[in-house]
């Protein structure tokens, strides 16, 4: 049967001689498969014959190996071999070899024809046994109910019954339960949303398992293993000729094609005791033919995925058919028998030569002498004899000489851990094997469009994440040169970087140490780097010598501790137990704006206190510091704003209008700083929190979306940027609230004063002489008293926004809504007071309202008043007009001057024009028929603009030193104190003097 002309070996592509020179452990795995009644076919005639000799072959101790879940010890994969029957006459070895193999390639198309035969022979074959084999009775082609679970149809789904034979095949019972749960779809749900199933897209699974009650009462389905049906299998011949063993049972399962293939590479690359998968590599290590579909992915790299024995044969096959040029040379045909040793003896040798290679002799690849590729499942049996030389040969390892690796310093589990592993692409994920609720989290978002990495190399150690750190190099970081690394950890994930601890991405060199958990020390290489970089921590035996107690050292630290307190640089470093210290002592001391620190000294602080906790800190600080910084601050202009109502109440004031000086103006800014103070403060912080916020946004590109951490983190960063934005809504409506109340009072004086009478000008005379001194840009003393009266309300609100250092658009709009306020007070009060309808009072207003502007002109904000006032000065331009000139205009000719007038407002202020006693408008000021008139004249103050939240970029920088000599002051303090924090935690002895 081992000629060159034998059927067999053309058949399954069988080398010669690997039958007698592998290890038996080879066909116990192939005893494995878990056959359907249909599969168990012969595809040539001297297989077909050899089914027919069954009953009368004695038995072989083979069959005895074949392992069952009530062996005493299982083995390590759920295996169903309890469903395959076992003949009761005896086989001779190379029939029973025959059969075995045979087994494995039952899939095939064209063996479909004998395959009815074949099973009525294996049926009369087989005694009744404890492998739970039935017989087909009588009745056997009766129809029956078979239950098929469709939870992939539908979720949450039980079971659909069908009506079937024993000729009904998986894929006419995948198209009938399709149709039956799409009626029970179409009779709850609308056509229009009806989900359409394809057939093709599904597969037909037979289930052993059993049920499991939970300790609510429910009862969950434990599944023990699983196998495809193929679409011309009959799964009730299926159930009636193969039972499960005692205390499991079967059923039938739809699932969705993809779904099921996805799961089973999943299993064959996280190394899974998956009985397909043991099957597939049992196989590929004997040298049997694999079919096409059970080859996958680990075609392209077996010669990588190999085992020393399996390296070792190949190379020995490679030798001996070299020296003799026989493709039978390497077996002979008896090379098990107890007085040959010829096979130990050339095993061995070719193992040393793997070890020691000598002139002449060849070598096995290097790609095959290197692990840390995959984890291969652990032998079951080794020879004694070989088994030092395999693990010198295992020992003996070459680095990859074209791309990084990670050397181990330092495992977990012996059995388990490999001492290289290979960065093959351009990205790396360490992590460990996914729980099943992390692997059905991770399925959920794979639906939603969001898949997440895979895992490179799984690690046995308990407290590592599923993905728990990830290394980037070469064309996976952007705008990099070539050559460069960079390495993060994942969310949650205890990860150090030579010896410090890492938080976010940073650059991994060439030479760092690694450290993943409590158990992995990783030596990072990358061989394309020449020279060789030294190691970024200094080894023991290398340092200078010098005792951290010694004088120099301490001498040393008290240098450096001296030079940090009184840096520039725009740091402040501190540990986390401290935060709430540390923050608590910035808002305390830097609540007013007469702390001393400046007035934008919280902001400032914070930031740098942010800064380094978002830097060097665990990311899960930095949220909860924004939040806190941002409650303390709400509550501390809480009570800034109940004191400031104290002084000034809400209600209409009893003091009369003309007692409204310029004390009170300044007594009333005097009052608003404290809210200025802290309305500038929070737009910085609310500026500086956004952006913190999008770079925590980036720093999760690679996080598992949807992360209940993330997500919560995500949510405490937004309630700390709402309750900023609430603390500068309502300092911003307290502020503008009582300015405008003040105008409100000293408005009507713009109405009514006369700024050519000779009273005046004494008073503006007199008022130029004592302000000889001043800077006319914001001198008021040269205007009208009254006047000036106005406009030193618009001279105290800029002088608060420029000591608080207000943010440009939140000054803009502070005074934009002071001008709204002026000019729809003024517009609806001249509109009402039809009196002031003449040249001669709208000259005088037009003085007034020019004095206004000029000033705000020279304050620099001529353009924002400008834009507001615009309709007010229209109606002073109006009443302006001369009378003659006036009279001889019509009403189309009126209406396109003024524009912004509304008909209604130009139509009023026509007719109440005094053109003198008795004298009626002309004719031609009639607005012509169908002129709406009936609209409102007055403005409304409800059309305020908007207050919209600054989102600009900080204007603290922090890349540049401590920009004024208080906020060093005030650094430099927080540094001791923080310092101090550190020194009391000491013992005596440890502390450091300055």
């Amino acid at each position: 049967m081992e000629g060159s002309g034998s059927p067999r070996v053309k058949k399954l592509h069988f080398p010669v001689g690997l039958w007698i020179n592998s290890p038996r452990k080879h066909f116990a795995k192939l005893g494995r498969r878990w056959p359907s009644a249909v599969s168990v076919k012969s595809t040539t005639s001297s297989d077909a014959a050899s089914l027919h000799e069954a009953a009368s072959i004695p038995s072989s101790s083979l069959s005895n190996s074949t392992p069952s879940l009530a062996s005493p010890n299982p083995s390590p994969s759920p295996s169903p071999a309890f469903l395959r029957p076992r003949p009761a006459a005896p086989q001779s070895r190379t029939k029973r070899l025959s059969y075995l193999f045979l087994r494995g390639r039952s899939n095939s198309d064209r063996d479909r024809a004998v395959g009815e035969r074949e099973r009525e022979l294996w049926a009369h074959s087989a005694a009744a046994s404890t492998h739970h084999y039935v017989p087909p009775t009588s009745s056997s082609s009766a129809p029956g109910l078979i239950k098929i679970y469709g939870d992939a149809l539908s979720s949450g789904a039980n079971y659909r019954s069908l009506l079937a034979n024993v000729h009904s095949t998986a894929s006419q019972l995948i198209a009938q339960v399709i149709t039956r749960y799409t009626e029970r779809e179409r009779e709850e749900t609308d056509e229009a949303v009806l989900q359409k199933h394809i057939p093709e897209d599904f597969l037909l699974c037979d289930v052993i398992g059993k049920p499991i009650q939970q300790p609510d009462g429910a009862i969950k389905w434990e599944t023990e293993c699983r196998r495809n049906v193929a679409p011309w299998e009959c799964p009730l011949l299926l159930a009636d000729m193969w039972r499960p063993k005692d205390g499991f049972e079967r059923r039938f399962e739809i699932q969705r094609k993809e779904d099921y293939e996805r799961e089973e590479k999943e299993r064959e690359r996280e190394g899974e005791s998956y009985q397909g998968v043991r099957r597939r590599r049992s196989r590929m290590s004997s040298g049997g033919a694999a079919e096409e579909g059970e080859r996958g992915h680990r075609g392209r790299n077996s010669e990588l995925r190999r085992s020393i024995s399996d390296m070792n044969l190949s190379l020995r096959r490679r030798q001996g058919n070299h020296v003799t040029g026989d493709p039978r040379a390497a077996g002979g045909g008896g090379g098990n028998r107890p007085g040959n040793n010829n096979g130990v003896a050339q095993d061995r040798k070719n193992i040393v030569s793997m070890i020691n290679p000598q002139q002449g002799e060849t070598r096995a690849s290097k790609a095959e002498a290197k692990v840390g590729w995959t984890h291969q499942p652990p032998e079951e049996e080794k020879d004694d004899s070989s088994c030092d030389l395999e693990m010198m040969s295992q020992s003996l390892i070459l680095p990859p000489t074209d791309r990084p690796y990670f050397l181990l310093l330092q495992g977990y589990d012996q059995s388990k851990d490999f001492v290289l592993y290979i960065m093959a692409g351009h990205t790396h994920v360490f992590g460990r094997k996914a729980t099943m609720r992390e692997r059905e989290k991770d399925k959920e978002r794979e639906r939603k469009g969001k898949k997440p990495l895979k895992v490179d190399t799984f690690l046995s150690a308990p407290d590592l994440l599923a993905r728990h750190v990830l290394v980037r190099r070469d064309s996976a970081v952007p705008d990099a040169p070539a050559g460069r690394a960079l390495i993060r950890p994942f969310r949650g994930g205890g990860v150090t970087h030579n010896g410090v601890a890492l938080y976010r991405e940073s650059v991994l060199k060439p030479g760092d140490v690694i450290g993943l958990g409590d158990h992995f020390l990783f030596l990072y290489r990358d061989p394309r780097v020449t020279p060789a970089p030294p190691l970024a921590l200094t080894l023991p035996w290398h340092s200078d010598g010098s005792h951290p107690c010694c004088s120099s050292a301490l001498a040393d630290k008290q240098e450096a501790l001296r030079h940090y307190l009184g840096s520039a640089e725009s740091v402040l470093k501190f540990h986390p137990r401290h935060a709430d210290a540390l923050l608590q002592e910035i808002l305390s001391k830097n609540a007013s704006p007469d702390s001393g620190g400046g007035p934008l000294a919280p902001a400032y602080l914070l930031s740098i206190m942010i800064d380094h906790a978002s830097k060097h800190l665990d990311p899960a600080l930095t949220p909860q510091i924004l939040l806190k910084a941002a409650n303390q601050i709400k509550d501390i202009v809480w009570d800034n704003i109940k004191e400031f109502g104290d002084k000034h109440p809400t209600q209409n004031s009893s003091e009369p209008e003309s007692e409204i000086s310029t004390a009170n103006v300044q007594k009333l800014s005097s009052d608003l700083r404290p809210l200025m103070f802290w309305m500038s403060n929070a737009t910085e912080l609310l500026n500086f929190f956004q952006v913190k916020v999008e770079n925590m946004e980036k720093e999760w590109e690679f996080e598992a979306p949807g992360d209940p951490v993330l997500t919560a983190d995500m949510d405490t960063c937004s309630e700390a940027l709402a309750q900023l934005d609430e603390v500068i809504m309502h300092t911003f409506q307290q502020c503008v609230y009582h300015l405008t109340k003040t105008l409100y009072s000293l408005l009507p004086a713009l109405l009514d004063t006369n700024p050519f009478s000779r009273e005046e000008k004494e008073k503006e005379k007199d008022g130029a002489a004592g302000a000889d001194g001043e800077e006319k840009g914001d001198d008021v003393s040269a205007l009208p008293p009254k006047v000036a009266g106005l406009v030193e309300v618009y001279r105290s609100s800029l002088t608060l926004s420029r000591e608080a250092r207000l943010s440009p658009p939140l000054t803009s709009q502070t005074f934009g809504y002071l001008f709204f306020f002026t000019n729809t007070s003024l517009l609806n009060t001249l509109l009402e007071r039809d009196g002031l309808f003449s040249w001669s009072r709208a000259v005088q207003i037009r003085t007034n309202l020019d004095l206004v502007l000029d000033w705000l002109q020279g304050a620099g904000l001529g353009d924002i008043a400008s834009e507001f006032m615009k309709k007010l000065s229209v109606i002073v331009n109006f009443l302006c007009i001369p009378k003659t000139r006036l009279i001889q205009s019509s009403w189309n000719s009126l209406q396109e001057d003024h524009a912004l007038l509304s008909p209604a407002q130009l139509h009023h202020l026509l007719i109440h024009y005094k053109l003198g006693p008795s004298r009626a408008p002309p004719a031609s000021w009639a607005p012509p028929p169908g002129t709406v008139l009936s609209g409102d004249i007055f403005e409304s103050f409800l059309d305020h603009p908007p207050l919209i939240l600054p989102n600009e970029t900080p204007r603290l920088d922090l890349s540049q030193p401590v920009p004024s000599p208080d906020l060093q002051k005030e650094v430099t303090r927080l540094r001791t104190f923080l310092w101090g924090l550190d020194q009391d935690e000491l013992p005596a002895n440890q502390r450091t003097r300055l």
